[in-house]
């Protein structure tokens, strides 16, 4: 825009180009850009297909992409200088022995700047964890692609880690002269110490150690062995599938001893006085509190930053560059290249949203990232100085209905429990109209299954009975016995009129809506719906204590090695999730038969197979497991989907480089972690 308007800007009333305005809350909601009204958007972005796409805007080529010409040096000029005052040893003598070299996704960088960023409440505390804190022990390769194996898990924290005895042992060698943010060594002892002392310290686990640190067989605790300073090793009495898969995916493994001792009677028999002082229970919820994530900046770390001004004591959350840092670029320059990490706490999306078009958010995904959002953020690039990069879809589907057939009144869950019943109402759904008005559309038709890629995707699974036809829909309902109407037209059973109440957590406004078209649907072919929105506590409260009769959410993966528990959408695993449709199962299942009742054979065979999936070590033969397990999924049938989750998005300043093209969607990954954030640079 060439064009200037004269804007008073203070006292200087100096004029500013009306296109670098800031764009304020009230003008992005009044100029029908859609943070509200996304079917309003939904058929602009469909007719001009760029609004919904994330390929670079293309610059004038006036942009600051050069580095300059200066010596980069070994480590920061900062550092540089705090060496040259003696306020800090040589850099080669901060570094371990062996630093991890990482290579650059573009180019080699240079150092300086601030990378501002934004959370949604403390709530959103993970995404620190993601975006600056991914510093596990073994971590995913960039290239991940959800591989049961181990073949995409490679040494992080550790320098080498071997696979012994068919699974049965682990041996990690540490990097030597690794050291804490405060300078003190990093050892096996504080390995040892977070995983006797805190992780299966009997005293805080009274509910239970878990499940990761136990042998499959005998429940017992993993051998801990301390070979040297520098090499653990973690023996199970038999062999531990998915062990290294949980620890790439961000579990914490080691604690700096000569920081959290204090806190522990074990090392401090004064530790109540400190519990007092306080003013805690005890010396496990004064240990819970200091350890608490992003909280207290006071503990010593690994990141590439460290915390400066935690959660909880002012707007932002800030950490500066950790001078200890272990990892180095190929000219073995120190990383992090990036000063300081800068990310404000805000209250709700659209601020986010506001933040992102201005330009004033360097580095950014998740929250904003909605469809609905979509052509506002692919508007604002060229403006707001960034560019759109791709996050993989997470989980399965953007929406599946679960029909409880473990419901204490017995007519209901007779109703429920008709497959031919749950068929008819699928094929009632009009996907493509909820696609299009609700998901501006994106995805297609599916159910709640694995997608393509995944190693145990089943095509058939995904597409059946998502064909519109109220016909078939009829034919269906009709033969699950319920071909009697009302006056208005509605079925009957046992002489009253079906009506399915739907329990919609109603921050899920994409459910809210779609079940509106849905209930049209079902109205057609003479079936009630009702929706009840509800606060996400009353959701939970309802499901899991088995009241619901009919809920939704959205479709989660199918993991054959079992970490994150999503596996509960395809047969009863999880008392919590799969409360929709089987909550007697699953606590029967969880419980050794205590508790609950006894699920069909189908569901039986499937959970056998998940038990012999997760203690399966040879990842093909895991594999077939669970294709054999989801194949009985598809026939019970137990989730109405709706369709594919449309592929999400993240944006990042032009400025900003080495950050990739597009990273994966799911929450395992921990995107953008595996991308080495340490070594994203300004290039001004």
């Amino acid at each position: 825009m060439s064009q200037t308007t004269k804007i008073m800007d203070g006292p200087a009333g100096s004029p500013r180009p009306l296109g670098r305005l800031p764009l304020t809350r009230r003008l992005l909601l009044r100029s029908g850009s859609g943070v509200i009204a996304g079917a309003a958007l939904a058929g602009s972005a469909l007719s001009g297909c760029s609004l919904l796409e994330t390929a670079p805007v293309q610059r004038d080529g006036s942009g600051n992409d050069q580095s300059p010409d200066a010596p980069k040096g070994k480590e920061a000029p900062s550092l540089a200088a705090q060496v040259e005052a003696g306020k800090l040893p040589p850099v080669a003598e901060r570094m371990p022995a062996k630093p991890l070299v990482v290579e650059p996704i573009e180019s080699v960088g240079r150092y300086g700047g601030t990378w501002q960023s934004a959370m949604i409440t403390q709530e959103d505390a993970s995404w620190l964890g993601t975006a600056i804190g991914y510093e596990p022990l073994v971590r995913w390769t960039r290239e991940w692609t959800g591989s049961a194996g181990t073949d995409e898990i490679i040494p992080n924290v550790c320098e080498a880690f071997e696979e012994l005895e068919g699974g049965k042992v682990f041996e990690f060698t540490l990097r030597q002269g690794l050291r804490w943010s405060d300078g003190e060594p990093c050892t096996a002892e504080d390995f040892r110490y977070a995983y006797e002392d805190i992780s299966i310290y009997p005293e805080m686990h009274p509910g239970g150690i878990y499940s990761l640190w136990l042998s499959p067989d005998t429940e017992r605790p993993a051998e801990l062995t301390v070979v040297d300073e520098t090499k653990i090793r973690f023996t199970f009495t038999a062999p531990k599938p998915g062990f290294l898969n949980e620890i790439a995916s961000g579990l914490a493994m080691v604690l700096p001893k000569h920081y959290f001792q204090q806190f522990h009677p074990k090392y401090n028999k004064e530790v109540d006085k400190l519990v007092k002082e306080a003013r805690l229970n005890d010396w496990i919820q004064l240990m819970e509190n200091k350890a608490e994530p992003w909280m207290n900046a006071d503990v010593p770390t690994l990141n590439a930053w460290r915390l400066i001004t935690p959660l909880g004591e002012g707007t932002s959350v800030i950490a500066e560059r950790n001078p200890y840092y272990w990892k180095t670029d190929p000219d073995g320059s120190q990383l992090p290249y990036i000063d300081k990490i800068q990310c404000e706490v805000l209250l709700d999306v659209e601020v986010e949203l506001l933040k992102i078009v201005n330009g004033e958010l360097d580095l950014q995904m998740r929250n904003f990232g909605t469809v609905r959002n979509k052509p506002v953020v692919a508007r604002g690039q060229q403006e707001g100085d960034y560019r759109m990069f791709t996050v993989g879809a997470t989980g399965t589907n953007t929406m599946v209905i679960g029909f409880n057939q473990t419901l204490k009144d017995q007519a209901k869950r007779e109703l429920y429990a008709n497959k031919d019943f749950r068929v008819g109402l699928s094929y009632a759904i009009n996907r493509q109209r909820i696609i299009d008005t609700v998901y501006a559309g994106q995805g297609k038709p599916w159910q709640g299954a694995p997608l393509e890629g995944d190693p145990v995707y089943d095509e058939e699974f995904g597409t059946q009975y998502t064909e519109y036809s109220e016909a078939k829909a009829n034919e269906h309902l009709d033969a699950a016995g319920h071909t009697e109407r009302d006056g208005d037209g509605y079925r009957l059973a046992d002489g009253k009129r079906i009506i399915i109440p739907v329990v919609v957590n109603s921050a899920m406004p994409d459910h809210v809506d779609a079940f509106e078209l849905i209930k049209e649907d079902w109205k057609a072919v003479g079936v009630e719906l009702q929706q009840q929105r509800v606060s996400e506590t009353l959701y939970w409260e309802r499901v899991e204590a088995n009241q619901a009769e009919c809920s939704s959410w959205t479709g989660g993966d199918f993991e054959i090695r079992a970490t994150q528990g999503s596996n509960h959408y395809f047969l009863p695993t999880n008392p919590r999730g799969a409360s929709r449709y089987g909550n007697t199962w699953a606590l029967w299942y969880s419980t050794d038969g205590k508790e609950g009742e006894e699920p069909p054979a189908p569901v039986k065979k499937q959970l056998e197979l998940f038990d012999r999936m997760r203690t399966t070590y040879d990842a093909e033969v895991a594999t077939k497991l669970g294709q054999e397990i989801i194949s009985l999924a598809k026939d019970l049938f137990v989730y109405v989907g709706i369709c594919t989750p449309p592929e999400q998005y993240g944006i990042v300043k032009n400025t900003m480089k080495n950050v990739p093209e597009g990273v994966p969607g799911s929450v395992g990954y921990m995107a953008p972690g595996p991308s080495n954030p340490e070594h994203f640079y300004f290039t001004a």
